[in-house]
């Protein structure tokens, strides 16, 4: 047995009426349609849910007790639509960012102050790790959009160009370039995107290195080059503080020469949520015009 809601809407207005002209009036029907709807419920029903009279409409006990369960039907209908309209309205929802650990950690808390004064009401949770986790992540539809270092080559997903990150080659003060074929690097774990971009750099440069310490961060690569174990390339915005006080030493190269994209990643089909959709909005407004990768 199923209800059929257009059914229950016209009972619904003859019980709140009192009659079946001011139900018709309400719901812009004819009368003889919404005597057939109510009609047909009672037959699906199998029980009577008024009773006529030349005089007035009546509710039975069965029309009691259905009635009060259709108003708070609708009133759930209703509930449901305000949240709709809210939610499109960007008053209301949660946004799931992904996010690689150095841009959750320096460049998503600015573009997220930004965005959460235009649109207050949006609450926002963010999960961060590697590249590799963030694109499992949006795979498995746990985060709407992540953001990530470096394009990313998977057909399921869309990847589009977000910004671009300058690094740096530090060392401790008084290491030469030419030795550092000689040094040991610092470098990230395997599924990183600051290790692919890493890689694909030192090839460029040249340089094969002799003995390296793999680490889980961009943080602990800094603070190894800032305890003497080796030399690292990294996010300039990370080594900025002790580049300053004199504790690193920075190499430098050619311009543009150093550098690694910040990717925008979301899975091919899903559909924006308002709140996405105004968040993706929001980072071509602050970063510029968003060039396709994928």
């Amino acid at each position: 047995m199923k209800l059929n809601f257009h059914h229950l809407r016209a009972f619904a207005e003859v019980a709140h009426t009192g009659s079946f002209t001011g139900a018709a009036e309400c719901l812009y029907l004819t009368q003889p349609a919404i005597s057939k709807a109510v009609g047909s419920l009672e037959e699906v029903l199998g029980i009577a849910l008024l009773e006529r009279t030349s005089r007035q409409v009546k509710l039975t006990e069965a029309g009691v007790s259905l009635f009060s369960h259709a108003r708070s039907i609708f009133a759930l209908e209703q509930a449901a639509l305000q949240d709709i309209e809210e939610r499109r309205g960007l008053r209301k929802g949660c946004l799931h960012i992904g996010a690689s650990t150095t841009i959750a950690t320096y460049w998503l808390g600015r573009d997220l102050a930004l965005f959460l004064e235009r649109y207050p009401q949006i609450d926002i949770r963010v999960s961060s790790g590697n590249t590799e986790t963030m694109v499992h992540q949006v795979l498995e539809g746990l985060v709407e959009v992540a953001l990530v270092e470096g394009p990313v080559d998977e057909e399921r997903l869309n990847c589009e160009l977000w910004d671009n990150e300058p690094l740096l080659l530090v060392t401790k003060p008084g290491v030469e370039r030419a030795h550092l074929g000689q040094c040991r690097w610092i470098l990230r774990e395997e599924g990183s995107g600051t290790a692919r971009v890493v890689a694909e750099i030192l090839t460029h440069l040249g340089i094969v290195p002799a003995r390296q310490v793999v680490v889980q961060s961009n943080q602990a690569a800094v603070q190894m080059v800032v305890a003497g174990v080796g030399v690292a390339i990294v996010p300039a915005i990370m080594a900025a503080h002790h580049l300053e006080r004199g504790e690193l030493a920075c190499i430098p190269w050619s311009q543009g020469e150093l550098q690694r994209s910040l990717s925008k990643i979301s899975l091919k089909g899903r559909p924006a949520s308002p709140a996405r959709a105004a968040f993706e909005s929001f980072l071509g407004e602050t970063r510029g015009q968003i060039k396709s990768v994928s």
